[in-house]
């Protein structure tokens, strides 16, 4: 699956949850994809989400101790934390 082909498959939430999950897969692991290809991951809920998660939490340098309670799969939590980094930069 080409990353075009996956942000087509996220974009389209009817998609099916075996292609959303290699979907995620391929964005969580593609250099070229973007923080806003993993954020709409994280719309989708379950593992799609958790997938992109943890690549947001990876490529942000966001602390994570280690404890499932502080995983965040909140898409809107996730853009506050990300506009608050921009606006520390």
């Amino acid at each position: 699956m080409t990353l075009d082909n996956a942000r087509d498959i996220i974009r389209d939430r009817s998609s099916p949850l075996p292609r959303q999950v290699e979907a995620a897969a391929v964005i969580a692991s593609s250099t070229r994809s973007e923080l806003g290809d993993l954020i709409r991951c994280l719309h989708l809920r379950g593992l799609p989400a958790e997938t992109a998660a943890a690549a947001l939490y990876t490529r942000t340098g966001r602390p994570y101790s280690g404890d499932v309670a502080d995983f965040s799969t909140d898409p809107g939590e996730w853009s506050c934390y990300l506009a608050r980094q921009l606006d520390v930069a």
